[in-house]
């Protein structure tokens, strides 16, 4: 099945923006140097990746649009498709590289990339992923969609090409201190302390956008972390704070149109002081979706007609 919302767009599709990730986790030997003469070199066009790799792969999608192949031994045909895209990756000459990785072990990237069934095939671009199809497809099929994600790769600034080097080293994904101990506080599970740490990183550096963003996730994790999902999605939201814990109740599951029609239908009927507080919290949730995610800008402009 193909995601058609993807194949058809003109702009970046992403489900998620997985920035965040990458900068949390350490980077994989031989992913690539950064582009030079237009090259980025990887030991491969075709290459294994798994949870604790997958960061260093996704600073070269700054550069190339990275094809992904959530595999599986539990299904015949998951072999055959890895096989075609294999083949159709390496015809294309570093247009894009493969990611091959088992989604049986890494049910923490099949959530991130919204993957509900193997074997599953997405492109991550600029850090967003978006999903592609699922279940194996005929070679025709496989080379139209993978000339669309090099068409859309190259129309937002994806021109370089990859260039096997097998001698080639990791990615450097080093962080400002303030930001590499809000990571650690998040992986502690000391989401407050994340806050502060972010907070502090603005106060040094206010238009540092890895601070805006982890601040938005940070204070998300710290609302959403006590919230009774079922009591919340359930209940009728007859407050404001009903509403903001409804949107991201709806956020964590995933399930971001939602999360943003919830705060927009109470904006249109809301008072100018309750509009305010509906505003800043739907712009946090933007942040933690992505700006490269289509649900997004949809949201951003409802929210434009509703204001204006």
């Amino acid at each position: 099945m193909v995601d058609s919302n993807f194949t058809r767009g003109a702009n970046l599709a992403g489900a998620v923006d997985l920035s965040s990730f990458a900068r949390k986790n350490e980077p994989p030997a031989g992913a690539g140097q950064g582009v030079v003469d237009g090259a980025v070199k990887v030991p491969s066009l075709v290459m294994e990746a798994s949870q604790e790799t997958l960061a260093g792969f996704v600073k070269i999608s700054n550069s190339l649009p990275i094809l992904v192949n959530f595999a599986t031994n539990r299904n015949e045909t998951s072999a055959s498709l890895t096989k075609k895209l294999s083949d159709e990756v390496i015809r294309r000459n570093g247009a894009m590289v493969l990611l091959v990785i088992d989604g049986d072990s890494n049910p923490e990237l099949l959530e991130m990339f919204q993957i509900q069934s193997l074997p599953a095939v997405a492109a991550v671009l600029k850090g967003s992923p978006a999903p592609l199809f699922v279940g194996d497809q005929e070679v025709a099929a496989i080379s139209q969609i993978l000339d669309k994600v090099v068409e859309l790769g190259r129309s937002n600034g994806l021109t370089a090409v990859a260039q096997v080097d097998e001698n080639a080293a990791p990615p450097t994904l080093t962080l400002p201190p303030r930001i590499q101990a809000a990571y650690n506080a998040v992986d502690a599970g000391d989401y407050q302390l994340a806050v502060k740490e972010f907070e502090a990183a603005l106060a040094e550096s206010p238009a540092d956008q890895l601070a805006i963003t982890g601040l938005a996730q940070a204070k998300f994790l710290v609302r959403s972390s006590d919230l009774s999902m079922e009591e919340v999605l359930t209940k009728p939201a007859e407050t404001l704070q009903d509403v903001l814990n409804k949107s991201d109740a709806l956020m964590a599951m995933g399930h971001f149109d939602k999360a943003f029609d919830a705060i927009l239908d109470t904006f249109a009927v809301a008072d100018k002081e309750d509009r305010e507080t509906l505003r800043t919290h739907l712009l946090e949730l933007f942040k933690i979706a992505g700006d490269a995610n289509e649900l997004v800008a949809i949201a951003r402009r409802r929210l434009a007609s509703l204001l204006y």
